[in-house]
């Protein structure tokens, strides 16, 4: 098993597209976080004078939402974490495009610690950009909250950073078990966008228009566990309100209408655990 984990990891950080990517994801992240701390500043300051504070619900917000590129509302997508999954992609991709899995294996022939080392090491490289990329975006948030008195607490954002780092690594092993199942990283890199920003959203517009003719508005809750629709849920905690404004989205049932934390965890997590089983069994069974 060590001898898998030290080859997957000079394997991973000696190719181009993982720095490439690196730098990406930190673009993304910092450079969505200089554009939405802007707005946040020009709008406080459309209503409050310089010096002013900003305190509990609202400064969370407005910390956490620069912070994580509006992905703590619902539904927003993290895209920072589909960025990052790449990685994982191209971890399996390379490998079966240019016939490198054979060699692979050549060197470690136990193919579950192969297994294991790929998607330990890319969890951990995933981890750290999605630490680094929050910490970046509260630091450039920081210097345009710069005059106003941001109170917030740090458990809070230390909370959203760990959503924020188990809904990636979810999203990136999701990743990696469909391009070891279909063995192609160019429908696997499609399908990662394509499943929850196309796919999802047409289930869920059919679903509003099934229980517009019907009325039943069962159709419309049941989407709610669509799997990346699920897994969103990981990370959100502000939203609509049951009284229809906007606001910290609190004391959740488990599997209510939205899912808690919990109820997130459980759909995705599970999603992503049978995929994992389905891509090991795979691996494992048949020919390189």
């Amino acid at each position: 098993m060590t001898a898998a984990l030290r080859y997957e990891w000079t394997r991973l950080r000696t190719l181009r597209s993982t720095w490439w990517l690196t730098f990406g994801v930190l673009a993304v992240g910092v450079g969505f976080t200089a554009i939405a701390a802007l707005v946040v500043r020009v709008n406080v300051h459309a209503d409050q004078i310089n010096g002013s504070t900003l305190d509990g619900d609202m400064a969370r917000f407005y910390v956490e939402a620069a912070m994580t590129q509006f992905s703590v509302v619902d539904p927003m997508f993290y895209l920072v974490a589909f960025v990052a999954a790449i990685v994982g992609i191209l971890g399996w991709g390379h490998e079966y495009r240019h016939g490198m899995i054979r060699a692979t294996l050549t060197a470690v022939p136990k193919r579950w610690a192969v297994f294991t080392a790929k998607y330990a090491v890319v969890a951990l490289w995933v981890s750290v950009l999605v630490v680094t990329s929050c910490l970046l975006s509260l630091l450039v948030a920081g210097v345009f909250f710069t005059g106003l008195d941001v109170q917030y607490d740090a458990g809070d954002i230390l909370s959203t950073v760990v959503r924020h780092v188990v809904y990636s690594v979810l999203v990136t092993w999701v990743a990696m078990s469909l391009t070891v199942l279909v063995r192609h990283q160019t429908f696997a890199l499609v399908m990662l966008f394509l499943w929850p920003m196309g796919i999802e959203t047409l289930f869920k517009a059919f679903g509003v228009m099934v229980s517009a003719f019907t009325g039943n508005k069962d159709y419309v809750h049941v989407m709610r566990f669509l799997p990346f629709n699920a897994g969103g849920r990981i990370m959100q905690t502000f939203g609509a309100l049951p009284d229809g404004t906007f606001g910290r989205q609190q004391d959740l049932s488990v599997f209510g209408d939205p899912l808690s934390l919990v109820g997130g965890l459980v759909v995705f997590g599970g999603f992503a655990a049978l995929l994992t089983a389905a891509a090991f069994a795979a691996f494992t069974t048949r020919d390189a």
